[in-house]
């Protein structure tokens, strides 16, 4: 079978965790970037037996197969030399036997990163055995060095867990907000320890990820993850006007995440409120129809996807414009995420039309001016 037959059998199979567009999105995403920024996975030596290794085998398997090389990370978390490389080693071997190309390093190696960025890049996956979890290569410098989209903590609880909800999403600025500190294990408090420590640093602007084996798929390929996602908001400007707006990095932002050129009179229109992202990798603009606010764009640059921009921008959104309604298309691969933010949603011909905080009366005039609004971008050659 050829690579890309078996790349095209693992997306499908993606199916099963509700992924399939969603994933394949992902898996161009992904593979558009640098290997070795994929993702930085630090092992829970829990996670190293089974059931939790004989998935964490399967999952890697399948991100192998995608072409996907994510760098494993043992050690990080155990100051037993011994320990480390046998789980290391065990690692390597189910690996090697589910024919997953591998590259154990030890993270004391003499040029590590560029060792790193090689086996990534030729589609190995690389294991590290930290062995000297104090020593000059520590897990600050791994994060700063190579940079990575995300850090995940694999861990048997696969989430931050308050009362009976997991927490999808913490700003790691202010935990105190959301987080009873005190509900929390010693692996997981010793998660959000390390996570603040690594943010601590400028330069690293991955986002943090306590997930499990089990579900390692659904974080990395659904925008609703599994696990428990740390990272610093992202600065979002209010602006009442597009004219207040860096024009150029605006049409450049909205083109690239819908794929098409909107027409020149939508940034010249008149807005109710816009919410950018301050490098402009996202944003929403809100308008007037049929007398309400209505959320004529909501988007996140493709590179930005999976970090939790949205989910800033949404947030500032709705704090600011509580009530609202927009639409999506019906192939939207991201319907799922305003299924789960909206409070209804009907389909009226080619559209889903969503709407929150509106009262029922509104409810029916807003379906029928957002399923009969013109296209703001142009048509397709």
């Amino acid at each position: 079978m050829s690579k890309a037959s078996i790349r095209d059998t693992v997306l499908r199979s993606l199916s099963a965790i509700g992924a399939t567009k969603e994933a394949k999105f992902y898996a161009e995403l992904f593979a558009s970037q640098d290997a070795e920024r994929f993702a930085l996975i630090v092992l829970d030596p829990r996670c190293l037996k089974n059931p939790l290794l004989e998935a964490l085998i399967s999952n890697l398997k399948i991100l192998s197969d995608l072409g996907l090389s994510p760098v494993l990370l043992v050690g990080a978390l155990d100051d037993d030399r011994t320990s480390v490389k046998f789980q290391s080693q065990r690692l390597a071997k189910d690996l090697e036997m589910a024919s997953v190309q591998i590259a154990k390093l030890n993270t004391a190696s003499y040029q590590l990163i560029p060792e790193v960025r090689q086996k990534s890049r030729k589609g190995m996956i690389p294991i590290l055995e930290m062995t000297e979890r104090r020593g000059k290569m520590n897990l600050t410098t791994l994060v700063t060095e190579l940079k990575p989209n995300k850090v995940i903590f694999l861990q048997p609880s696969g989430g931050l867990i308050q009362g009976d909800k997991r927490l999808s999403f913490l700003n790691i600025d202010r935990l105190e907000d959301s987080l009873d500190i005190d509900e929390l294990t010693a692996g997981q408090s010793r998660f959000i320890a390390l996570a603040q420590e690594l943010a601590q640093e400028k330069t690293n602007e991955a986002v943090y990820i306590i997930a499990s084996p089990l579900n390692l798929l659904a974080e990395l390929f659904t925008t609703k993850g599994s696990g428990t996602m740390l990272r610093r908001a992202a600065p979002i400007i209010v602006s009442p006007s597009l004219a207040r707006t860096d024009k150029t990095a605006l049409k450049a932002s909205i083109e690239e995440a819908f794929g098409k050129s909107i027409k020149p009179v939508y940034l010249r229109s008149k807005i109710h409120k816009a919410f950018l992202e301050a490098d402009y990798r996202g944003g929403a603009i809100v308008t007037q129809l049929a007398g309400l606010p209505y959320l004529s764009k909501f988007w996140v640059s493709r590179e930005a996807r999976g970090e939790g921009i949205a989910r800033d921008i949404w947030d500032r959104m709705c704090g600011e414009v509580p009530a609202f309604f927009w639409r999506s298309r019906m192939t939207n691969p991201f319907n799922d995420w305003y299924m789960y933010a909206c409070d209804g949603m009907q389909i009226s011909g080619d559209w889903r039309v969503f709407w929150k905080g509106l009262d029922a009366p509104e409810v029916p005039g807003a379906i029928i001016a957002a399923a009969s609004a013109p296209d703001d971008f142009e048509p397709l050659s």
